[in-house]
Order: C-alpha cells, then structure tokens, then sequence
C-alpha cells in the first residue's frame, strides 16, 4: 500500500510543470527561469511567448529569453543549462513559388533588439522540411540544440511547437523555454537642494558682486 502510494505521489509530481527560480547573470545584470515540459504540460513557441510575458519577478515582466552576446549564450547554456529550450528568436517565411522552396527573411527578438549575434549549428537556420509530413510547420521559431553540438554551434530553427513527425509518431524537440527579466533602467533622482542652501549661494553671490563694484 505504501509503494503504491509514493507511486502515485511521484506520478502526480512529474504530471506538474517544472518552474525553476530565476538565476542572476552578473554580467548583464538580468535574472532568468527555465521551465520545463512535462507529458501533461506542453507549450509551442507562440504559448511560452504569452506565457513569459505575464510572468513578473521583482516588478519586471518577463519575457522569451533573448541571447545578444557570447556572455549571455554561454551563461543560459553552461549555468542555467538551457539546452533543448525555446528562446525568443523568430522568422517569417515566405514561399517562392519558382523555387518550390520555404525562404527565411529576418530573424527578430521579441524585446526588438537587434539580432546582431548568433550561434547557429553549422547548416543552420535551414527550413528543414517545411511543409512536409515531417514537419508540418515552418520552423519559424528558434531553440537551443542538445550539448552534442556545442562546441560547434547550439543554436536551431523549429516549428511552432517543436515537433517531427517519426515512424513511430511525434516527437518533441524541445523540453521547454527561458524567461528572461531585464531590470527597468531608471535614471538617479537628485534630491532639490534646500531653501538655505539657495540663501547661502545668493548671499555669495551678492558679496562677490559688491565686492567688484568696490575693487
């Protein structure tokens, strides 16, 4: 009986999304939480995208990570060990009619920075079969790769929800997704000096005038 309820325990438990408390990266002064898919708990890309944004921490809204230096790629990849998540990088396809093929046009953040840095894995980004029955989806949407490859490149392009189709049925590429919290950048507010410190600077300033009036 007791077996069998510890069995039932941990089957209740892993049935539960795996929230992990946000880590501080130094370097860039941002904080970050991975999240992870459990058999009954799955999001694609465009629901972690609206999932992250109402998450807040410390007065921040939170976002799909984005990753726009080597700092912050090796930080989510070596100490939040991010690999196999969604980040939050996407593309717009567009098909060419005279070459039969799925084209990428710009890769975004969802933040609007600049997506000036990457770490593909070689080949990467390639529309791996769009629009195929092995990948139904465009794969619009960026992830992390397994650490097989990270010496090489860790970055990958998948569909919407990280699927491909398999001779033995779907299969899930990704484990889950990086929320990111930037802090909001306020400038220092000066404290209005006192009314007896005006007094104090006019009054020198009244003396000095005299004292050039009399020199």
């Amino acid at each position: 009986m007791l077996i069998s309820r510890l069995t039932a325990l941990l089957f209740v438990a892993a049935s539960f999304p795996s929230f992990a408390s946000p880590v501080f990266n130094p370097s860039n002064g941002h904080y970050y939480e991975l999240h992870t898919f459990t058999d009954d708990w799955r999001l694609d890309w465009s629901e972690a995208k609206a999932f992250a944004g109402n998450l807040t921490f410390e007065g921040v809204n939170g976002h799909l990570a984005t990753v726009t230096s080597q700092e912050e790629d090796d930080f989510l990849w070596h100490v939040l060990a991010a690999q196999g998540s969604f980040l939050g990088g996407f593309d717009v396809s567009s098909y060419n009619d005279e070459t039969g093929l799925w084209q990428h046009q710009a890769w975004q953040w969802v933040t609007g920075e600049s997506f000036s840095y990457g770490n593909w894995l070689p080949g990467e980004p390639n529309h791996w079969q769009d629009g195929s029955a092995e990948t139904p989806d465009n794969e619009d949407y960026l992830m992390y790769w397994w650490p097989v490859a990270s010496d090489n490149g860790r970055w990958n392009d998948t569909n919407l929800d990280s699927s491909e189709m398999t001779d033995s049925g779907i299969r899930y590429t990704a484990r889950g997704f990086v929320v990111e919290y930037a802090p909001i950048l306020t400038p220092p507010v000066h404290a209005p000096l006192p009314a007896s410190a005006w007094l104090f600077a006019s009054g020198l300033l009244l003396a000095w005038r005299q004292r050039g009036k009399t020199a």
